[in-house]
C-alpha cells in the first residue's frame, strides 16, 4: 500500500515540476491522467515480475513521450526539461531526506520515510509552481547549445546502455533485441519527421493567415489613398482661398499656418510609410494606427525599421498586432486616457515597446498576462500574449513588462529587445 502511495506522489511531482518548467498550469486532462495510470501500471507489472526489471528504463521513455506530446516542444527542449525535472526532484529528495531520516528512529519503516519525502517534495513543488525561476532556468539552458547537446548525448547513452544491459542479462533473445532496437530507431525517426511536418504545417498556416491579412491591409490602404487624393485638391483650394477671408498679410500667414498644421496632424501617420523599409509591415502598422484613431485613441509613435532583425516579417506582424490590439482593448472601453505610445527600431536588433494607461493592476497581474489561456474581460489584456512567449523560444529575445508612473498616470510598458 505504501509503495503505491509513494509512487503516485512521485508521479504527481514529476507532472507538477514539468508543468512549472513549461510555464503552464496543471490540469486534469487525458495526458496527465493517462501518463500517471500507465506509469503506475508498468511499475506494478515490474514489481509483480510480469515484466523484467531490466525494462525499467521504459518508465523514462514513457515520460519523455508524454512530455513531448503534451507540450509539443522540440525534441531537444523536451529532453532538456525531462533532465531538469529529474535533477530537481532528486536534489529535493536528497535535501528532504536529511531531516526525514530522524523519523527512522521513531518509525523504523523505509516505506513510510519514502512516502513522507515524496509528500514533502510534492508540497514544495506545489507551493513554488508559479515561480518564474523554473522557466528562467529552462530558457537559460536552452540558449546554451552545448547544454542541449550534452542532454541529447546523455539520453542516447542511457538508452544504448539500457538496451545492451537487457541483452547481456539474457532477458531477451538476440533476434528480439535487434527487433526492439530497430523499432526504437524507427520510432525516433518517425517522431523527428512528425515534428518537422507539424512545424511545416503550422508555418504554412501562419503564412496563409498573414497573406489574408496583407490583402485586407492593402485594400484598406488603397481606399485610404483614394480618399486622400480626392481630398487633396479640395485642401489646396482651401489654402489658396484663405486670402479672401484675411484682412492683412499677418492674418493670412497665421491662418495658413494653423490650417497647414491641422493638415499635417491629420496625416501624421503617413510618416510610418516612409520610416519603415518594408511595405507590408508599414502598411500593417499604418492600418492599426488608423483603426485606433477611429476609436478615439491617439497614437504617439517613433518608428525606424530597416529589417535588421532575425525575426521574420510574418511573425513580427503577429507580435506587433498582439501588442497593439491588447493596448487598444485596454483603453478603448475604459475611462483611462485614450493614448498609446508605440516605439519600433532595429538599430541593434529589434526593439519594440508599447505603452498604455492602466488602473488597478499589480506586478503579480502582469505575470499572469503571458499565461496561456489567460484573459480579462475588463481590459482584454492577456489576449494572445502567450504567443509572445512561444516566439521567444524561437527567436531568443527578452521580454520586459513593468508599470511606469508619469505625471500621476500609471502606464503599462511591454517591451521586446532582441538579443543579437
Amino acid at each position: 500500500m505504501f509503495e503505491v502511495i509513494y509512487r503516485l506522489l512521485e508521479m504527481l511531482a514529476l507532472v507538477l515540476c514539468l508543468h512549472s518548467l513549461s510555464g503552464e498550469k496543471v490540469k486534469l486532462d487525458i495526458y496527465n491522467v493517462g501518463f500517471i495510470v500507465i506509469e503506475l501500471t508498468f511499475m506494478q507489472m515490474i514489481r509483480d515480475e510480469i515484466v523484467s526489471k531490466q525494462l525499467y528504463f521504459a518508465v523514462y521513455l514513457i515520460y519523455f513521450v508524454y512530455a513531448y506530446v503534451k507540450f509539443k516542444d522540440t525534441i531537444q527542449r523536451t529532453i532538456l526539461k525531462c533532465m531538469l525535472v529529474i535533477i530537481i526532484n532528486v536534489c529535493l529528495q536528497m535535501i528532504i531526506y536529511i531531516p526525514m531520516s530522524f523519523i527512522n528512529y521513531i518509525i523504523p519503516s523505509e516505506s513510510v520515510i519514502i512516502v513522507c519525502i515524496n509528500a514533502v517534495m510534492l508540497i514544495i513543488l506545489f507551493l513554488t509552481r508559479n515561480n518564474s525561476k523554473y522557466t528562467n532556468v529552462v530558457e537559460l539552458c536552452a540558449k546554451k547549445d552545448w547544454v542541449l547537446r550534452m542532454c541529447l548525448l546523455l539520453c542516447i547513452a542511457i538508452m544504448v546502455y539500457c538496451m545492451f544491459s537487457i541483452k547481456i542479462s539474457s532477458v531477451i533473445e538476440i533476434d528480439t533485441f535487434i527487433l526492439i532496437s530497430l523499432f526504437m530507431s524507427m520510432f525516433m525517426i518517425f517522431l523527428y519527421r512528425w515534428q518537422e511536418f507539424t512545424y511545416e504545417m503550422e508555418r504554412k498556416d501562419r503564412e496563409i493567415k498573414m497573406t489574408n491579412l496583407y490583402n485586407g491591409v492593402f485594400e484598406e490602404m488603397i481606399e485610404t489613398i483614394r480618399r486622400r487624393q480626392h481630398d487633396f485638391h479640395n485642401q489646396i483650394d482651401a489654402v489658396y482661398s484663405l486670402h479672401l477671408t484675411s484682412d492683412s498679410l499677418e492674418e493670412l500667414v497665421d491662418a495658413q499656418r494653423e490650417y497647414c498644421d491641422n493638415l499635417i496632424y491629420e496625416n501624421r501617420y503617413t510618416k510610418v510609410l516612409g520610416c519603415i523599409h518594408n511595405s507590408i509591415l508599414s502598411g500593417f502598422i499604418y492600418s492599426k494606427f488608423t483603426k485606433a484613431e477611429q476609436r478615439g485613441i491617439e497614437i504617439e509613435f517613433n518608428v525606424s525599421f530597416t529589417e535588421n532583425t532575425k525575426i521574420s516579417i510574418h511573425d513580427l506582424i503577429e507580435i506587433i498586432g498582439i501588442f497593439i490590439d491588447n493596448s487598444i482593448e485596454a483603453v478603448a472601453g475604459s475611462e483611462l486616457i485614450k493614448k498609446i505610445v508605440f516605439e519600433l527600431n532595429d538599430y541593434k536588433g529589434l526593439n519594440l515597446c508599447v505603452k498604455n494607461a492602466v488602473a488597478d493592476i499589480s506586478n503579480k497581474d502582469i505575470e499572469k498576462f503571458f499565461e496561456k489561456g489567460y484573459t480579462t474581460k475588463e481590459s482584454g489584456r492577456g489576449i494572445g500574449l502567450s504567443k509572445i512567449k512561444e516566439y521567444q523560444k524561437k527567436y531568443n529575445y527578452s521580454i520586459y513588462a513593468r508599470l511606469v508612473k508619469q505625471k500621476e498616470i500609471e502606464w503599462l510598458e511591454l517591451k521586446i529587445i532582441e538579443n543579437m
